[in-house]
């Protein structure tokens, strides 16, 4: 199957990751319940302009500057999941004014556990070695895959302050550990 261009409404011929692609709920929870050893490891925090595709995603300029945090999502010491979360500093209000300090704790948290936070349908895409984040990802493989899977979406924090909401923007990309590993921790429990 060819690299797309374009995020997807479906993740098409993903085989064996599709029920963790479509996963609705917090993904840090449900990799909690089944991995050993869970930890959240930040890798950077910066403020920078957007990727196109992520301000394209937020419906906002390339020249603002935002906070990107990129964290690992890990089961022993080996990355699952490679989240790079992008969060404009006019979202950084009220209940979301710590996120810039979560440090090892999970956005998904935050995100998950406030009624007043809505999310976008998922999009996803299978990225190729050229793509931004592809390359961010494979950093936390010894021998990357031709490409990987990724999905994402938007949080929205409904805010007087901001009439359109607060938003968050949370891509993860999965890594080829996190079916090894769940197949072994499948076996172990049968």
């Amino acid at each position: 199957m060819q690299n797309r261009q374009r995020w997807l409404n479906k993740p098409i011929a993903s085989a064996k990751l599709r029920n963790w692609l479509i996963e609705r709920g917090s993904l840090t929870l449900r990799l909690k319940t089944q991995f050993k050893n869970f930890s959240v490891k930040p890798q950077r925090q910066l403020r920078a302009k957007c990727l196109i595709e992520d301000a394209q995603a937020l419906y906002m300029s390339t020249r603002v500057k935002v906070l990107i945090r990129e964290v690992t999502l890990n089961s022993q010491g080996n990355a699952l999941v490679y989240a790079h979360s992008v969060i404009p500093f006019k979202s950084l209000i009220g209940a979301w004014r710590g996120l810039g300090l979560l440090g090892n704790r999970s956005l998904g948290n935050a995100l998950f556990a406030n009624p007043l936070v809505t999310r976008t349908s998922l999009t996803f895409k299978k990225l190729a070695a050229h793509h931004t984040l592809y390359q961010q990802a494979a950093k936390f493989q010894t021998n990357p895959p031709q490409f990987l899977w990724a999905r994402r979406s938007v949080f929205i924090l409904k805010s007087i302050n901001i009439p359109q909401g607060a938003k968050i923007l949370v891509t993860e990309v999965f890594l080829p550990f996190l079916l090894k590993s769940n197949h072994e921790e499948i076996n172990r429990k049968n």
